[in-house]
């Protein structure tokens, strides 16, 4: 068997937000899927991985699939430069967005997730936008089915799991304002501040960390509407597999995951790699999800500006109830990360950190699989 990784994951070094890039070996050559683009203040850096993927013989790089997941800053901020950037020249073979008219209808609005719908959208473009699903919008069945995507022999294979039809008809109430605090570059709303802000104060008071309080301490749920129409999807390839949660509601990802282990006639499912959703905000993890999908490494995208995510509610969850031997894998190697790195509070509890190698090189795990 090659000893080649069946799937590279890299977290790359996006601020506050999500830009991820999964690299898989396919026949004649590598297939890939970039996920969001960070906000925009984090371009040059993520450029900077962008401009090392091999150039076709026209000076264009190609990314098979690209997903913006939802009209959040923090995700969709620098999208625009993938397109408006003629010397990084990427091109597309699908693109996976929810614009305005996949949510219904409600007056339409002016704002960066409009422009980018109509970037997608124009005629003189020629981009690829929802392929996979018809041009129609990209969501599951119901309010908490999945949805299995058809590709070539030994591609990889991708199983939607979020949004649901029902949040996406929560956004398109909301979708005006929305896009005025997109266009701001705020990433969340007043009350998710707030939320991060008290995460914040309850690490900074603690003398010691007592994981077991901590995971039980009580946490509200995200009910925001962008985080809620997230594209989520488990992707797997030659026996490894990446839960890429965006920021999608725990429950929703959930029924999904309990349906689909149903399906594949399994108690829960074991996935290589966890991305978890929200940058591992307390309202976005709950023991449900645990007791239906458990992972080797759990990855957390984000340097703690802004909302102080990760919060350490979702940590100690992932590692008490997360499975055994779990690894917390950063992007970001900040003082609020590396308090996880302390040798005697992984004795204690049984988990494992990794970090990045340099300040710019994000998170990178690539991954065996199994024949």
């Amino acid at each position: 068997m090659s000893t080649d990784p069946a799937v590279t994951f890299e977290a790359l070094p996006a601020s506050y937000g999500d830009a991820l890039l999964v690299t898989c070996p396919v026949p004649g050559g590598a297939w890939r899927l970039l996920v969001d683009s960070g906000p925009s203040v984090s371009w040059p850096k993520v450029r900077q991985r962008l401009t090392k993927l091999p150039t076709a013989a026209d000076g264009t790089r190609y990314i098979d699939v690209a997903i913006v997941s939802h009209i959040d800053h923090d995700h969709i901020g620098a999208v625009p430069r993938w397109f408006d950037d003629a010397k990084l020249a990427l091109r597309f073979g699908d693109i996976w967005f929810n614009g305005r008219r996949h949510l219904g209808a409600v007056p339409r609005a002016v704002g960066e997730g409009e422009a980018l719908a109509a970037l997608l959208g124009a005629a003189d473009r020629e981009l690829p936008w929802n392929r996979a699903f018809g041009g129609e919008a990209v969501c599951i069945y119901g309010d908490g089915g999945f949805v299995e995507i058809p590709g070539p022999p030994d591609h990889p294979r991708l199983t939607l799991l979020s949004p649901t039809p029902k949040q996406l008809a929560k956004l398109a109430t909301v979708w005006n304002a929305a896009l005025e605090r997109l266009h701001r570059g705020e990433a969340d709303t007043e009350s998710e501040r707030t939320h991060g802000a008290e995460a914040l104060e309850l690490s900074r008071s603690m003398e010691t960390l007592d994981l077991d309080a901590l995971a039980a301490h009580p946490s509200t749920m995200d009910t925001t509407p962008p985080n809620g129409s997230s594209i989520a999807l488990l992707l797997e390839h030659r026996g490894a597999s990446l839960l890429l949660a965006a920021d999608a509601f725990p429950s929703v990802l959930a029924s999904a995951l309990r349906k689909l282990a149903k399906h594949r006639r399994v108690q829960s499912l074991q996935v290589d790699l966890f991305k978890l959703s929200h940058h591992g905000s307390r309202g976005n993890l709950i023991s449900e999800l645990l007791s239906v999908v458990q992972a080797k490494h759990y990855a957390v995208s984000t340097d703690n500006t802004h909302f102080g995510h990760p919060d350490d509610e979702t940590l100690a969850r992932v590692v008490l109830h997360g499975g055994p031997q779990p690894v917390l894998c950063f992007n970001y190697a900040t003082a609020r990360n590396l308090r996880w790195a302390d040798p005697e509070l992984q004795q204690r509890y049984g988990f494992a950190t990794l970090y990045p190698v340099a300040a710019t090189a994000g998170a990178v795990l690539r991954l065996r699989g199994s024949p």
